[in-house]
């Protein structure tokens, strides 16, 4: 196709040059023909191919598969240049499985199904000295976060890579030697998440939390860690009733992140830019049929324009919430959609209904909450509200680790 739109091109130029020089004034001699253009400039093959190349599905298998096509192939996918612009052309990482933490340590349980399936020892940690143990707090733009509750320390870790670093409790933690540190959240701070500092890491933020109860309230300590600075902010707290149970926490927008807590009055919010804790109330008329104390019926959820939403599961049934603002310009939670799941899997109720559903967690990248029922377990997108299955996660329940990756290409 490439050489006839050449030859195409040639004949189309070589026309327009005949046309010139046939070009006479009504006297008889001919006018001065000007220069020719300077030939029109094709895209070469590699520039074709790349841009082919770039369309593929971002997963595991698709670079390694291209490169066994020829050498050239091979060199062109290999290329980092190439690699950041695959990145970038997909913006969107896969779901490469779940976290959970173990008597061992951290666990991976993969959730693709072959040829992407990544095998649990690609990520796992060098095992630990006796009486030591990381636990896993959650994971976020590629990167997990697990603490050393012995050596009060947390580590800012990419599976991708096996780049790790370990960033010791700040002061107002160790007290009780760090027994109510025990929450926490990462995130990449750099733009895109691209590019590295000096600790060998894309760079981060970490963000420790820290519970004291007391007299029915429980005092909440939160401090920052900028890697790009190597220190912690100052601690800020609040005091809030004594909470029933937690969940995930979400990042919304690029400065505030959201649900550490959630109890019968609202959900703590940290505003990363200015640094401040608040809380916003939950919509109780949506708890009224639920037990509070199960977390695998609620999930903290990006509404479709970028808000602060619930995810609200009974029975076979989500309800969706998000907060609007009214004439007055205050913020108050409407019921956005509802969901129904046999009818959206086009499943027989009867089916579904032999083991209950559950919230097993939630995608931020794609804005996907991953459901469990007794039919298997899917990925549901909530803006498009497609659904795909998920490999080998029936029943586990744990943090999602979205990340691009490709086994012997490096992490793009």
């Amino acid at each position: 196709m490439l050489l006839k739109f050449q030859g195409l091109a040639r004949c189309f130029i070589g026309s327009e040059r005949a046309a010139a020089s046939a070009v006479k004034t009504s006297a008889g001699p001919s006018l001065p023909v000007p220069a020719p253009p300077p030939p029109v400039s094709l895209p070469d093959n590699d520039d074709i191919l790349r841009e082919i190349l770039l369309r593929l599905p971002p997963l595991p298998s698709s670079l390694p598969r291209a490169s066994l096509v020829c050498k050239h192939w091979r060199r062109l996918v290999s290329d980092p240049g190439f690699l950041r612009r695959l990145r970038e052309h997909h913006q969107t990482p896969p779901l490469l499985g779940y976290f959970f933490s173990d008597s061992g340590g951290p666990v991976f349980t993969p959730a693709l199904a072959p040829p992407n399936c990544i095998p649990p020892e690609r990520f796992s940690l060098p095992e630990q000295p006796a009486g030591e143990r990381l636990f896993f707090l959650g994971c976020r733009h590629g990167l997990a976060l697990l603490i050393n509750r012995r050596r009060l320390q947390a580590t800012v870790w990419d599976p991708i890579t096996n780049r790790k670093v370990t960033v010791a409790y700040p002061p107002e933690f160790t007290t009780d030697n760090g027994a109510h540190c025990f929450r926490g959240a990462v995130l990449s701070s750099g733009a895109g998440g691209d590019g590295y500092d000096g600790h060998c890491l894309r760079p981060f933020k970490v963000i420790l939390i820290s519970t004291h109860i007391n007299d029915g309230h429980t005092s909440v300590l939160m401090c920052v860690y900028e890697s790009g600075t190597g220190k912690w902010s100052n601690t800020i707290s609040t005091i809030i009733p004594s909470y029933l149970f937690s969940l995930p926490d979400v990042l919304i927008g690029d400065a505030l992140l959201c649900g550490f807590f959630l109890w019968p009055d609202g959900i703590l919010e940290l505003d990363l830019d200015r640094h401040t804790l608040g809380i916003i109330q939950i919509p109780t008329s949506s708890l009224q049929s639920h037990s509070v104390a199960d977390c695998s019926l609620l999930r903290v959820v990006q509404t479709q324009d970028r808000g602060l939403g619930l995810a609200v599961l009974s029975k076979l049934r989500i309800q969706l919430w998000g907060r609007k603002a009214d004439s007055d310009g205050v913020a108050r939670w409407v019921l956005q959609r509802t969901v129904e799941v046999d009818k959206l899997l086009s499943l027989p109720r009867s089916m579904m209904a032999n083991v209950p559903a559950r919230i097993l967690g939630y995608d931020e990248d794609s804005n996907a909450i991953h459901l469990s029922t007794s039919a298997g377990a899917y990925a549901f997108q909530l803006e498009s509200m497609q659904f795909t299955e998920l490999f080998n996660v029936y029943r586990i329940s744990g943090h999602p680790y979205a990340s691009f990756y490709t086994a012997g290409f490096g992490n793009w």
